[in-house]
């Protein structure tokens, strides 16, 4: 077996567009698979999910353009399969279906079951939350066993690490709220779930063992993850549980964003895609090598007629069964523009409230020409999806790939113009001159601004990391101002689960006398629960991070100059004004209605601020408080690394006067403003 010379007179002559996987029915059961290639494919139905227990063997019928079927006169609901595929008459490969959508304990068999009956009491009833535009979205990452495996989350040891532990509301640890209680307190709009599909790293089969991994190495993209069900050995369970979880966050209002990885599989060799088809659902390379973008191994070969058909099917499967409300592609620029146009073409039918983004890189070299691919540098090409601001995130936080290395909130002054590019969504804009390379986009919706993810350092780990010379209460001090600029920068922000109470991956018995970038994980994909688990005690121990936060989120969601949905809104509404400092941007919004200045201050020394005409008033302090009384003089402090926020006082002289008697006492004694 070669692998074909002609790729696109192949799909010509062999696309299929009718329907694949299991039809279920009460007194009938089909299945269909596309191998066009092979010279015969068996169906084998088992009992269970694993062991030696099968029922039957049958040969499938070879219809269509590529299409294998047979058709069983009876319900086979609750029964596992698998497909044999025969090729050259002699070689014999035995593969699940690709299209399953539950499968059994590690997803070696694919399992039929009645979605119907997987939906949770209510289902029905609960709608998709809606905003206006992506970027009204606050995006929060989270990874389901980070979340609640920790006893602190207060979840029940039966809960801990599944999909039912973060469905868990009104709990409280240490007098706050935890769990999904605090994502509501937070007032994020939605939840990105890291990986939820079934993949391979974890035995699903021990359950109470110490299992730890992200997720990125598929193996049954239309199948939940088992490892996070309280039943692994149960298809439905898993199905189930996750529908629970999606329905308790949209009946809390927060939208579901699930994190995707069609841009490789785990195995190559031993994949099911390979299995089923070789060759044809990866890019080689002109030596019939594998082409490795992703850089683990292989790259799905997405500009493949068929292969896109699978991927666009998979999307649209995803978000019709689980009701989801985007999708983050991992390693996006691997897959093709055409592609990802089709699913973003095919959601926006859907609903117009479906997200969809993802890193704007690959892995390695790709097969296909980089002006095909989803690289950010090529956004024109598929322009209504988002990508993560990598130009923003190293200016905020200092290089990514090298530790030390300070960034903005730091104290690198060098970064201000990236800083400035960032704050204006990343469009080009008059009110900013050089740093070119960090306008990428030409809309705000498209750039995703964030200085930590699952990937690299925590901010937190950064900075005490780079900036060793700091005390506790500056790192906290920049903490604080790395959340202000990703949640008042024009775009989309988004937040990883705990960087709003100073989350860190320490590791485990760590030898004091080491270097200390090796105290903490950089790369946690498989490290310990120790590491990677939420501490609910952080959020009340760091408790002023976490309000400061809040009213960031709030701040944001209630003031339409901070969500700007177009580079003409932005080029006319915001502005940069002169600020006295050592690296010091003051950003201006203005639109008929409203002016409010953010006034940012990285230095470790303050910065002065000579306020435009008008009557402001403090709307956010470092502390986050705000003061509803306008401010008497004309020259505004900004206190060593920090963010402030003003907003103009629309109010007549009588009122004003008022303000002024009721809180002077208050304003006097305000010394630091």
């Amino acid at each position: 077996m070669k692998p074909i010379s002609d790729f696109e007179q192949f799909d010509k002559d062999n696309y299929y567009g009718g329907p694949l996987g299991v039809e279920l029915s009460e007194d009938k059961t089909v299945f269909r698979t596309w191998s066009p290639t092979a010279t015969g494919v068996y169906i084998r139905i088992y009992a269970d999910g694993t062991g030696s227990n099968m029922i039957e063997t049958l040969p499938m019928e070879k219809h269509w353009t590529g299409c294998w079927q047979v058709e069983i006169l009876r319900s086979l609901e609750g029964c596992f399969y698998t497909y044999v595929y025969e090729f050259e008459h002699s070689k014999y490969f035995e593969a699940v279906d690709l299209y399953a959508k539950s499968c059994g304990v590690n997803g070696g068999r694919s399992a039929i079951v009645n979605m119907e009956k997987t939906n949770p009491f209510g289902w029905d009833d609960v709608k998709r939350p809606e905003i206006k535009h992506p970027c009204d979205a606050v995006i929060y990452e989270c990874h389901i066993r980070d979340f609640s495996i920790d006893a602190s989350g207060g979840v029940k040891l039966k809960y801990r690490g599944k999909y039912l532990g973060m469905a868990q509301d009104g709990l409280i640890t240490d007098g706050v709220k935890v769990g999904l209680s605090h994502l509501k307190e937070l007032g994020i709009t939605h939840v990105q779930l890291m990986p939820i599909y079934d993949f391979v790293s974890v035995d699903e089969s021990k359950p109470y063992d110490e299992q730890y991994n992200w997720g990125y190495d598929p193996k049954n993209y239309n199948c939940p993850e088992g490892s996070y069900s309280t039943d692994a050995e149960n298809p439905a369970a898993r199905v189930f549980e996750l529908k629970t979880l999606v329905m308790e966050l949209h009946k809390n209002g927060i939208g579901v964003i699930m994190d995707v990885v069609y841009n490789h599989t785990y195995y190559t060799e031993k994949s099911d895609f390979q299995l089923s088809f070789p060759y044809y659902y990866y890019r080689m390379c002109e030596d019939n090598t594998f082409s490795n973008g992703s850089g683990v191994g292989n790259e799905i070969a997405s500009e493949h007629a068929m292969v896109r058909r699978y991927i666009v099917d998979s999307v649209l499967f995803w978000a019709n069964e689980y009701k989801l409300d985007g999708f983050r592609f991992d390693l996006m620029a691997v897959l093709d523009c055409e592609t990802v146009n089709m699913i973003r073409e095919e959601l926006s039918k859907l609903s117009p409230y479906v997200m969809m983004y993802g890193e704007g890189w690959s892995g390695g070299m790709c097969a296909i020409p980089d002006d095909k691919r989803c690289v950010k540098w090529n956004i024109g090409a598929f322009d209504r999806v988002g990508v993560f601001n990598d130009n923003f995130r190293d200016a905020i936080k200092g290089n990514t790939f090298d530790v030390y290395k300070r960034g903005y909130v730091g104290g690198n002054s060098d970064l201000a113009g990236f800083i400035k590019r960032g704050l204006a969504g990343s469009v080009k804009h008059s009110g900013v001159d050089g740093y070119d390379e960090a306008a990428w986009a030409t809309e705000p919706h498209q750039t995703i601004n964030y200085c930590e993810a699952h990937d690299n350092w925590t901010m937190y780990d950064k900075l005490i990391i780079s900036c060793d010379d700091y005390s506790e209460e500056e790192i906290k001090s920049a903490h604080k101002l790395s959340l202000a600029l990703v949640m008042l920068a024009q775009g989309i922000p988004f937040l990883q689960l705990g960087q709003d109470f100073m989350r860190s991956k320490p590791k485990p018995l760590v030898d004091e006398s080491k270097p200390i970038h090796e105290h903490f994980d950089e790369n946690s994909y498989k490290s310990c629960d120790f590491t990677n688990s939420i501490k609910w005690t952080d959020k009340a121990k760091n408790y002023d991070v976490f309000s400061y936060c809040r009213e960031l989120v709030k701040l944001r969601r209630e003031n339409k100059l901070f969500r700007l949905t177009t580079a003409e809104e932005i080029e006319k509404h915001l502005s940069f004004v002169d600020i006295e400092g050592n690296g010091a941007v003051c950003m201006k919004l203005q639109n008929d209605d409203k002016c409010i200045i953010v006034a940012v201050n990285p230095s470790r020394e303050q910065a002065k601020l000579q306020l435009p005409e008008g009557n402001f008033c403090i709307r956010l302090t470092p502390d986050g408080k705000h003061h509803n009384f306008p401010l008497r003089n004309k020259c505004l402090s900004v206190p060593p690394i920090s963010a402030v926020v003003l907003e103009n006082v629309q109010t007549d002289v009588h009122a004003r006067e008022e303000l002024k008697r009721k809180h002077r006492e208050d304003f006097l004694s305000n010394s630091e403003f």
